[in-house]
Parts: C-alpha cells; structure tokens; sequence
C-alpha cells in the first residue's frame, strides 16, 4: 500500500452542514464497502445524549465522490461515521426508533428552541480525504474497524442486528449481564422466569464454560434453539438464525408462548434431578432433550421412568468411553452407539440432530403416562 502524499487534518462542521448534505443527497453515508452495521435502540438514544450532553464523540471520514458535469455536483461519502451520521438525521426528523411514542431521551421538536440551536450548531470532527485513492480509502477503513475481523460470527451477527426482538429474548434467557435496555423492548421475561433460566443454564449445570459465555457461544445455543422451536424440525447448524433474527427484528410475534412452555419444559428437566456433571447437561443433549420434551405436555410424561431410560444411555456412554479408550468392543447397542457418536461435541449436522432427536423422542413416547 502506497504512504498517504501527507497527513488528513481534522475540520470541524456544524451538524446542520452534515444534516443538509445528506438531506440533498450531497453526502452518500453507505458506500458500498460501508458494514451494514445496525445500532441497537440504546446506542442510538446513548448517541444522541452524548451530543445533548455537548460531550465529543470520534471523528468521521469523509472522501470525495466523483463530479456530476450535468447537474454540477458532487456527491462526496461517508467512509467512516454511517451509524453516527444517519442517527443524527433520523432524530432531526423523527424517524427510526426516534419515531416511537416512549424514548429515554427528549425528542428533537420536545427540545426548546435555544437547546435546537445548540444541537443543529455542535462541531463534528470530521477528515476529508482528498486526493486519497479508491484502494487507499478502502484500506483507510478496514484500519479504523480492524477489531471487527477478530470476531466471530455470533459476535458479528450482534454488532449486525444485536437490537432484533429475537436477540433480546435470547439474550433474556441466557445472559446475565444485558447489554440491551429492557424498558424499551418489546417483550421482557419476567424476574422471576429470567432468574430461573440463568440459574439452570449456568448456575446449578454448568452447560457453558467461560469461553463459551465471553465469545457468546451460549448466545447462538440459545438462538439456534429457539429457532429449531419455530421451525419444529432441525436444520443444519445454525443455518436458519439470521432467517429469524432479520424476519422477527421489529417484534418477536411467538415470544410470549415460548416462553411459557420452555419454563414448563426446564422446570420439568429440573425436577428430574440429574447430577451438575450428568451427560444430560452436555450442549447437544441439553438441546436435543429441550427440543424434544417441547413436542408434549410433560404432565403426561414420567419422569422418573424417562429418568431411568435417559441414565440408562449414560451408562452407556460411560462403557463406550472406556472401550474406546482400550480400542475395544463396548458391548451397548448400535442405537444407543450411533446416538453418543451423534452427541459429541461439535456435532450439530442436521443428520445427527435429526438421529438424536428421534432417539430421546422414542424414550419420551415410552414414558408418557
């Protein structure tokens, strides 16, 4: 990569200069090597607060585009700063979430005419890139966003759509520290229900480690499994999630039934009392157990019978693991052989979870009442 000729000076505009650019169409704010990044509710009402407060927020980027010789124009754009400039417009005109009856934050015509004033003239730091080249703009970019690349794809799909009504009620069930503001989404888990969630996903069973919690493994477990619910048959790995992520993004319409019956379902996983170590708590059979169990009305199911089938394949597990070891024979039968290969971690082929699934589904049929 060629060295810049010399150094971007930062220049200050007044936010009703960057306003009326994009307003006339004179500033572009997606470019096409631009993240389609979406802001959650809370950032986006952080943001404007930040500017309320008169407190500085990081400098923008903006290059030149090319020139119009026919209507005498030119269209610069935005190569860093989209998210932070498209927020400002849509609260200048009450759009996005700035649109809802309920906001944190006083809207821009609550505001008084001084406060307006002082808002519409806030300096933004902005560099202009001129005579900076197409491929040095975009390397310009991917500097200025390189943690993005370190992340994985559940992190990626956060940063993307961490604000969709299907991310919230996850996060709800599975996170103990939110990162979301849950007076303004659409539908928030009761205490009571949220604190028996984190106490059975992490309190009492130990399902998730710490790397699978900080890097949100335990987010796209949860995600994946309430998917798997909606779609009542199994997929392949995560393959339907950003289905629902961007389909249920404004409002997660089975929410509340969901809800209610995987409280029913774990409340009735945690009657049968497996021990924290139990194989039952392994991510794979956790999943396919939840999923399985959700088919019925647990109260016409035993539990103590189910309990006795389901460590009856523990059992199982524990001879297979011990003749692998010897490389030989375990002596168990090839279903319940074919279904501890199938559990493994790291396996989450549809073909496994289907053949899981069809296992512990023939278990519950023999125990219900």
């Amino acid at each position: 990569m060629n060295k810049l000729v010399s150094n971007i000076p930062a220049n200050n505009k007044q936010i009703i200069t960057l306003y009326n650019d994009l307003q006339d169409k004179k500033l572009n704010p997606k470019p096409g090597f631009q993240r389609k990044l979406v802001w959650r509710k809370q950032h986006k009402y952080d943001f404007i607060d930040t500017i309320l407060m008169n407190f500085p927020f990081p400098e923008v980027y903006i290059a030149p585009g090319k020139i119009n010789p026919t209507k005498k124009s030119i269209i610069d754009f935005v190569v860093d700063g989209q998210q932070r400039l498209t927020t400002i417009q849509n609260y200048i005109n009450g759009h996005d979430v700035f649109a809802l009856d309920k906001i944190p934050i006083k809207k821009f015509d609550e505001l008084s005419n001084d406060e307006k004033e002082e808002f519409l003239g806030y300096d933004v730091s902005v560099r202009y890139l001129k005579h900076v080249s197409g491929t040095q703009i975009t390397d310009i970019f991917q500097r200025i966003n390189r943690t993005e690349y370190a992340l994985n794809k559940t992190e990626r799909t956060n940063a993307q759509w961490g604000d969709s009504e299907f991310i919230c009620f996850a996060k709800q069930i599975i996170e103990e520290e939110l990162d979301i503001n849950t007076d303004i989404i659409n539908y928030k888990i009761l205490a009571a229900n949220r604190k028996f969630y984190l106490e059975f996903f992490h309190k009492k069973n130990n399902i998730f480690t710490g790397n699978d919690i900080n890097r949100m493994l335990s987010l796209q477990f949860m995600l994946t499994l309430i998917a798997t619910i909606c779609e009542e048959k199994y997929f392949n790995r995560n393959l339907k999630v950003d289905t629902y992520i961007e389909q249920q993004f404004e409002e997660f319409q089975d929410a509340s039934n969901i809800d209610s019956s995987l409280f029913t379902v774990l409340k009735f996983i945690d009657k049968l009392k497996f021990g924290t170590s139990s194989y039952w708590f392994n991510k794979a059979n956790i999943f396919t157990l939840i999923i399985e169990l959700y088919k019925y009305d647990v109260n016409a199911i035993d539990g103590k019978k189910l309990k006795i089938e389901l460590e009856n394949i523990e059992e199982d597990n524990s001879k297979y693991l011990i003749a692998l070891k010897q490389k030989k024979s375990s002596g168990i039968s090839k279903a319940n052989e074919k279904y501890i290969e199938s559990s493994r971690e790291g396996v989450n082929g549809k073909i496994a979870r289907d053949y899981r699934g069809k296992i512990i589904n023939k278990i519950i049929k023999n125990s219900l009442k």
